[in-house]
């Protein structure tokens, strides 16, 4: 059956592919926040050519109908998107989980620093210009810890004078609103963005059965159908930036990014919670000069402040007689940091960057512990736990052009991690790694492009890992490293077709993982996975009037330390397709379909199983309204999970079909 269902579902796929075969536009770049990026991936260098990149424009934001930087990322090629601990959703590159790949908005760390990884569904997509998403061996020039990859949310800047408004509705009092407004005055521009966002809850699947051995009543996520427990959400947002943006090659730039959030946890483990607070801001200078023709610099300073404060809201007798693990948590986290880059350009056949980061973290957290509470012995808030560490690196990277077509590029970081303060638990001093790596671009032809990189990454512990009481943090940790090799290719059948393909291997040492040490989780530090695959992407182009893309990872984990059995929640094919069509009377069709198969977890009885398999179809109609005046508008209608599909991943039962209608207006 679980073949029979691939078989079908892959025919659906390429059905509507081969009917949709499309011309990819290009994105627009007038708002793209070219200095919010770390390496320009629009020029075209060897170090951006030699491993995967792939990029979501503002474009492709809007044909999904994407309302968070989640919502963005899904559907790309070697990318996961799920939920999970504390309702949060995360991304997984290549089977790293989020807290192994680093995750910046405009080149700065997005993130709560306690656990090292920020829940992607708080980010609306709004303000979003472009995502570009980097796989295998990164730059150098982006830092310290990313293993995983690494994902940076460019947001817009001002330029031509535009406003827009857009309102938004769904079932339980689901609605959106945002207000754009951007534009320029001589050197100076602007973009100012604010969005509402609130919801009672997401609709489950009406085919959920209550009864469901993993997911019903009477298991961890005691769910009975209907609006998913917890999943209300109230958010509130604000991105603000001030560009200077002479003709001598200066540029500086000030930015804010502001979100406020209250929201259920829809989770699992008994755990019934809600986020009373969850606030998280990043503050943003940034600025680059052209001293030569061949020689620049470009650097940024950066405050980035994340508070939240959780709630058991345990509701019935069924669960007030159970153990809590406190009924009141908050964290206060705050990061300051700053990187700097130089360019020089050595002849014709030589740049030369050289890159250094710093950042300091500071966690603050507490707990109040009431009767109920596990291991409770002074009951109220208990003293603050305070911790602070400094991370830095230092990058050196060359690139070289012996010829228009081959390229090489060479680069060498040194990351350092120390622990500066640790509340009443010891330190374990400081870590530092030296990672190498090299790549490889030769244009075969006109047409033909390959590619090959080598890179070792490493990931030091984050303060969780080093020292959460109750989620059995380890002083004693040691940094996770990995080699990553990739080799692919870029190939133009002719204007209409081109296919992008990559295979990859990694090998990870020191993985860090939770074991049982007299009933409770510790972290622990294990030997080695492996993770190895490919992905293939197609796109065709025929007629001006279809966009359509079509790719396919296989992902296969071999987790070591556990007798060679898969790692949890990475599916072994993921199957994707997006397409849009263009109607001669202002109609647009998006249609985005996605198909899953083979991933484990341990179920509700803590059994290792098998995930169901599962085939969800998205879709999107926007309709152009006759312009009146100076305003232009559309109205649109999208549809997520649109054939109702049951299913579920390691985060509990996943939304059946939900809906939004609305309008935008443009001035």
């Amino acid at each position: 059956m679980r073949l029979r269902g691939f078989y079908i579902a892959l025919g659906v796929i390429i059905g509507l592919f081969l009917l949709t075969v499309a011309f990819a536009e290009e994105a627009t770049d007038d708002n793209v926040f070219s200095l919010g990026e770390v390496v320009v991936t629009g020029e075209k260098s060897a170090v951006s050519l030699a491993t995967t990149v792939t990029e979501v424009s503002m474009d492709e934001i809007k044909a999904k109908g994407a309302e968070t930087i989640a919502d963005a990322l899904k559907f790309l090629p070697g990318v996961s998107v799920q939920a999970s601990g504390k309702g949060q959703v995360f991304v997984s590159i290549r089977g790293y989980e989020q807290n192994q790949v680093k995750v910046l908005i405009d080149g700065v760390p997005a993130r709560e620093n306690y656990f090292g990884t920020v829940d992607l569904s708080m980010l609306p997509a709004d303000s979003i210009s472009k995502i570009t998403v980097t796989k295998g061996a990164s730059s150098v020039l982006y830092g310290s810890n990313t293993m995983g990859g690494v994902i940076n949310i460019i947001t817009k800047k001002g330029g031509k004078p535009q406003t827009s408004v857009t309102a938004s509705f769904g079932a339980n009092n689901t609605a959106n609103y945002y207000v754009n407004n951007g534009g320029q005055f001589g050197n100076l521009n602007y973009w100012l963005s604010g969005g509402y966002q609130t919801s009672d809850g997401f609709e489950l699947s009406g085919d959920f059965d209550e009864n469901d051995p993993d997911m019903g009543s009477g298991t961890s996520y005691n769910e009975d159908g209907g609006v998913r427990d917890l999943s209300d959400y109230t958010k509130k947002s604000l991105d603000a930036k001030i560009g200077y943006d002479p003709a001598d090659g200066t540029s500086f730039y000030v930015s804010l990014n502001y979100v406020d959030s209250q929201r259920g946890v829809p989770t699992a483990a008994s755990r019934y919670w809600t986020f009373a607070e969850w606030k998280q801001w990043h503050l943003n200078l940034a600025g680059e000069h052209a001293f030569t023709d061949t020689f620049k610099m470009k650097g940024r300073l950066f405050y980035v402040k994340h508070d939240d404060g959780l709630e058991d809201v345990s509701w019935d007798s069924s669960h007030t007689t159970k153990k809590k693990w406190f009924e009141k948590s908050y964290y206060d986290d705050a990061s300051i940091g700053g990187e700097l880059q130089s360019s020089l350009a050595i002849g014709r056949i030589n740049t030369l960057r050289l890159g250094v980061n710093y950042m300091e973290d500071n966690h603050k957290g507490a707990d109040y512990y009431d009767a109920l509470t596990m291991g409770a012995k002074v009951l109220g808030w208990q003293e603050e736990q305070e911790y602070i560490a400094t991370t830095y690196a230092l990058a050196l990277e060359d690139e070289i052009r012996p010829s228009d077509c081959l390229s090489f590029v060479l680069g060498v970081s040194y990351d350092s991690f120390e622990p500066t303060k640790t509340y009443n638990q010891p330190e374990p001093g400081q870590m530092d790694s030296v990672n190498p790596q090299a790549g490889i671009v030769y244009d075969l032809d006109d047409c033909t492009t390959l590619h090959a990189s080598v890179g070792k990454k490493t990931r030091f512990p984050s303060l969780k890992e080093l020292y959460s009481t109750l989620g059995g943090g380890n002083p004693d940790l040691e940094p996770e490293e990995a080699i990553a090799y990739e080799v692919g290719s870029t190939h133009s059948f002719c204007e209409m077709l081109s296919v992008d393909t990559a295979l990859f291997y990694q090998d990870v040492e020191n993985l860090i993982s939770t074991t049982k040490v007299d009933g409770t989780s510790v972290y622990i530090t294990v030997n080695e996975a492996t993770l190895y695959g490919g992905e293939a992407s197609l796109n065709a182009q025929l007629t001006s009037a279809l966009d359509a893309s079509l790719n396919y990872t296989y992902l296969a984990t071999v987790n070591k330390a556990k007798n060679d059995r898969d790692l949890p929640g990475r599916p072994r094919h993921r199957l994707n397709l997006s397409t849009t069509y263009r109607f001669l009377f202002g109609l647009t069709a998006n249609v985005q379909g996605t198909y899953v198969q083979r991933q484990y977890w341990e179920n509700n009885s803590s059994v290792w199983t098998e995930l169901p398999d599962y085939f969800v179809l998205n879709a999107k109609l926007t309709q152009k309204l006759k312009k009146v005046g100076n305003v232009d508008s559309e109205v649109f209608f999208q549809g997520s999970n649109v054939l109702d599909e049951n299913y579920y991943e390691t985060s509990g039962p996943e939304p059946g079909f939900n809906f939004l209608a609305g309008i935008t207006l443009k001035m």
